[in-house]
């Protein structure tokens, strides 16, 4: 990734906007318009009770994140919202220890700042060529952009070709340590989710073409977009002792069923300003049974062949059930499931769910799985299993 030009006049902006303590002024101008709220200091903090240590406490008041809105508008899909926001507290984990640490919302990139990462960057020519309206128009005296500057190029094939825009959206979340009664901000995970297509019009409200990105350079462009968000977060004398947790994830496309994946991952150390090495995450969603799903487990595509063989035993109207798995390291770790019902009466209802509790048991026994057997407007029954004998059923009424 080539080195661009970040002026003086961002770098204030910058730690400005990274500043933990705000005045009461600035928090009434940040919230012009909104319902005005005691400043942070005035309010007893507390956090939720624990539920065990699958899922973090959260502090409360709950501060919604100053960003929050971005990830529906700059994400391809639905699917892709939820593995990424749910995969970034998986990664999470692997640093800061639901035991040990409060969640909060990230609170210290604002929605000004995403939209200016996620931009384009200008290379010193590009910069020294424009005048200053088209500088202030185009956000170039701060020079936040991530993704690859243009160069001055105009074709819109040959930026597809080679400077498409990888990035799409950053996610923050913050780990606190409770200590007499109060939180201290101790960690971060920062997600980047990338794109694996680029999509252009070669004219104005032409047609659009999309172009299939390689995934080495999505990884890679990815990785190092993730130690300039470094140096730029240790700039800030308030986070230099934090341990920052980053992920790489690359959506699917925007047609896809299902989500994308993370990639990879890496921590840095509290004072450190360089990331080592990121570590490979093998981690995909894929659909049961397909031919993807047996690539991945050949014995676990062909037992959820066997699980809709024996659902076909059971009612002749059954047209075949889709279930959507997340594989890490080629192993199972969970499993959901539609089975799809016309409805003819209660007594069929129960009658199937508690047969699909026994398959359940029978075919995924160490799999984490959830089953909703519904029509297209209504779920009629939920299957959940936690554990190996952990079943749970709840039938609708």
């Amino acid at each position: 990734m080539k080195k661009y030009i970040i002026s003086f006049l961002f770098l204030s902006v910058f730690l400005a906007a990274c500043s933990p303590e705000e005045t009461p002024e600035q928090n009434e101008a940040a919230n012009e318009g909104e319902v005005s709220t005691l400043p942070a200091e005035e309010q007893e903090e507390t956090a939720t009770t624990s539920s065990g240590d699958e899922y973090y406490r959260t502090v409360i008041p709950y501060e919604l994140s100053p960003s929050r809105g971005l990830t529906s508008s700059n994400m391809v899909s639905s699917y892709n919202i939820e593995a990424f926001e749910k995969g970034l507290f998986e990664l999470s984990r692997e640093s800061f220890s639901p035991e040990e640490y409060v969640f909060r919302e990230g609170q210290v990139f604002t929605e000004e700042m995403i939209r200016g990462y996620l931009g384009r960057a200008y290379t010193v020519e590009e910069i020294e060529a424009m005048s200053e309206e088209e500088m202030a128009s185009n956000n170039a005296f701060s020079n936040l952009g991530l993704n690859p500057s243009v160069e001055g190029e105009t074709d819109p094939e040959r930026i597809a070709a080679e400077s498409p825009l990888y990035l799409s959206h950053i996610l923050e979340q913050n780990y606190m340590v409770e200590n007499d009664g109060s939180f201290d901000f101790s960690g971060m995970t920062i997600g980047l989710a990338m794109n694996s297509e680029y999509q252009y019009q070669k004219e104005q409200y032409g047609p659009t073409f999309t172009r299939e990105l390689d995934a080495d350079t999505i990884r890679q462009e990815g990785e190092q977009m993730a130690q300039e968000i470094l140096e730029r977060i240790r700039a800030n004398e308030d986070y230099q002792d934090i341990t920052i947790r980053f992920g790489i994830f690359v959506q699917s496309t925007d047609t896809a069923i299902v989500p994308g994946n993370f990639v990879s991952t890496a921590e840095v150390a509290p004072g450190a300003d360089q990331i080592d090495s990121f570590e490979q995450v093998n981690a995909a969603y894929a659909l049961l049974p397909s031919s993807e799903a047996g690539t991945i487990n050949e014995e676990i595509n062909n037992e959820y062949i066997n699980f809709n063989r024996d659902l076909e035993s059971y009612f002749d109207s059954f047209t075949t059930s889709v279930g959507q798995g997340y594989f890490m390291d080629g192993t199972l770790e969970r499993l959901t499931i539609e089975i799809p019902l016309e409805y003819s009466s209660r007594g069929e209802v129960i009658g199937l769910t508690q047969y699909v509790r026994g398959l359940v048991s029978e075919h995924f026994n160490d799999t984490e799985v959830e089953v909703s057997i519904k029509d297209k407007n209504k779920t009629y029954s939920l299957i959940t299993k936690s554990g190996e004998e952990d079943v749970s059923v709840h039938i609708y009424e």
